[in-house]
């Protein structure tokens, strides 16, 4: 395809003027009829490797992630664009269901969201066979290998379900991938080593503060920080539903606009507290969920009360949008 087409499309679908490092040459790779694996940093534009050229190809893009909170999101944007794109997970009711499936049957979706454990439903399957899928989009594709740190064995249906759907051709995403972890993941897919892109991990627009503290301080430390900041959107790390409860229920104590979010919430409630954090309108948001999850809301100073080990690997996690600086503060306990 003619590069202006490409960036025409860009444009007109996206809005933006240029691609960032590494997306064209994933994007070229895809239409020329190639598999490839991105591996590009949180926020270095992954996504838009799939939903492109969903709209140059013929057939569904079928995108598989584990992240109900990042499929809404997506779906969410892409719908305000006016592309045709739906998701099929949990908080889905039967009825909401059945209309998707209605779109899918007549061919009228561009991209469909599932989650891995949608491919256990040989019901889904079934509906899937015969559709021409053009892509077959996979994130979180380190958890393919056991060599990485969140190994789920559902990942390794996936490969055997492109083979069996026929797919045209499958793009693997991730944001941490070993040497090792992206070898398994081209195995796996059959991705040539030219075709395995990864850009670089370097964050101008991250900056990292480590505060060292004894355990017990860390919620005096943590409340004194967000007072101390300008106000804006905040997330706050923690491991535990519990503890996100109890850090949330601590900071609206002390005057401080704050709601937990995590998956042991009820579909209607961490819905609500998810819009109105993309709004704007929730400050902090203590969360146990969003320690591997990147968001788009456009700046954010991430707080997080847990021990340096934990969470340096995490370290890009919110930068969705790479745009904005964001400030980090990682009160951690003394050692």
């Amino acid at each position: 395809m003619p590069e202006n087409s490409l960036h025409r499309c860009l444009q007109d679908h996206f809005g933006f003027a240029e691609f960032r490092p590494g997306q064209q040459a994933v994007i070229d790779c895809l239409l020329a009829g190639r598999s490839a694996l991105a591996i590009f940093p949180t926020g270095g534009g992954k996504s838009l490797c799939y939903q492109l050229p969903a709209l140059l190809l013929d057939g569904l893009t079928l995108v598989i992630s584990p992240l109900i909170a990042l499929m809404k999101d997506q779906v969410d944007a892409l719908r305000e664009r006016g592309i045709a794109a739906a998701r099929l997970d949990s908080s889905i009711g039967p009825g909401e269901a059945q209309i998707i499936y209605g779109q899918l049957a007549e061919g009228s979706l561009r991209l469909l969201y599932i989650a891995p454990e949608r491919l256990a439903n040989e019901r889904f399957l079934n509906r899937l066979q015969g559709r021409p899928i053009a892509l077959l989009a996979i994130d979180e594709a380190h958890c393919i290998s056991e060599w990485g740190h969140n190994f789920r064995p559902e990942y390794l249906k996936i490969a055997r379900l492109a083979q069996k759907l026929k797919v045209g051709r499958v793009l693997a995403l991730t944001a941490t991938a070993t040497p090792e972890v992206g070898t398994d993941v081209r195995r796996a897919f059959q991705i040539g080593a030219r075709d395995e892109i990864r850009t670089s991990f370097h964050r101008p627009n991250l900056q990292l503060n480590v505060t060292s503290c004894p355990a017990p301080q860390r919620r005096q430390l943590l409340l004194q920080r967000l007072r101390e900041r300008p106000q804006g959107p905040t997330i706050v790390y923690v491991t535990l539903q519990k503890t996100a409860e109890n850090i949330a229920a601590f900071l609206a104590a002390e005057g401080v606009a704050a709601q937990a979010y995590h998956a042991g919430m009820k579909t209607e409630e961490r819905t609500a507290v998810q819009d109105a954090f993309m709004k704007g309108d929730l400050p902090p948001s203590p969360s146990a969920w969003a320690s591997t999850r990147p968001t788009s809301a456009p700046s954010i100073t991430t707080i997080c009360p847990k021990p340096w080990k934990t969470t340096c690997r995490r370290s890009a996690v919110p930068a969705a949008t790479g745009r904005m600086p964001i400030a980090k503060s990682w009160p951690a306990p003394m050692t």
